[in-house]
């Protein structure tokens, strides 16, 4: 009965790994897909637009080049959280657009996605390229661990971060770049952030959709 029992939960492994290895590959072409999508298929002046306002956000001068880290930041957020002039945010459009070519399980992911922000988090650790992490008001305080997704997360124990985490089959993954905070301005960051969850979960999350990429104006300096 106890061997049965031993080689039934092996190969339960095996199916979670096999549906885990599916939704991976899923999730790549998806990836590509919506970034192409934003670059070959956004209005010229919508992407103008986003990029003064980013500036804006950052306080930088109008006619600056963003350097390299910057212009991921923007990417990322260009297609989550910015909120074109007809009240839409690029991922919905690109739902919308795509929505008889996208699979059943495309579209479940694009759900998944809609919801992403930016969130601070508390870094434990990092070990075999997982980030162990809780979320910086954590009720229980448990901890999490997340995968970077492409991005290479060089994050270190202690730090506080903010970063994109999202579900993607059994596993959490980080999406795009991480913010990694100046300790400098951790105290008032975390000040500024609990006056908002204060005001219930709802408000908090909405107002880390918006103003989450302004973390970068608090970010370490390499």
């Amino acid at each position: 009965m106890d061997r049965k029992k031993a080689e039934f939960l092996v190969d339960l492994q095996k199916v979670k790994k096999f549906k885990q290895k599916k939704v991976n590959g899923i999730f790549a072409d998806l990836y590509d897909w919506m970034f192409t999508y934003v670059e070959s298929e956004t209005n010229l002046r919508e992407k103008v637009r986003a990029k003064h306002l980013f500036r804006h956000k950052l306080g930088l001068e109008t006619e600056l080049e963003l350097d390299k880290n910057l212009q991921l930041h923007f990417e990322h957020w260009l297609l989550f959280d910015y909120v074109t002039v007809v009240g839409s945010r690029l991922l919905d459009l690109f739902v919308r657009t795509k929505k008889t070519e996208l699979s059943k399980e495309m579209l479940e992911l694009s759900g998944i996605l809609m919801l992403m922000h930016l969130e601070p988090i508390r870094v434990h650790k990092v070990e075999n390229g997982r980030v162990i992490y809780t979320p910086l008001f954590s009720e229980d305080n448990k901890t999490l661990e997340a995968t970077p997704y492409l991005f290479s997360a060089n994050l270190e124990e202690g730090e506080l971060v903010f970063a994109r985490i999202a579900s993607i089959g059994y596993e959490k993954k980080l999406i795009g770049p991480t913010i990694k905070i100046d300790s400098r301005e951790e105290d008032k960051l975390i000040s500024q952030l609990e006056a908002v969850f204060a005001k219930g979960k709802t408000v908090y999350r909405r107002y880390l959709k918006e103003y989450g990429i302004d973390a970068l104006n608090s970010q370490k300096l390499s």
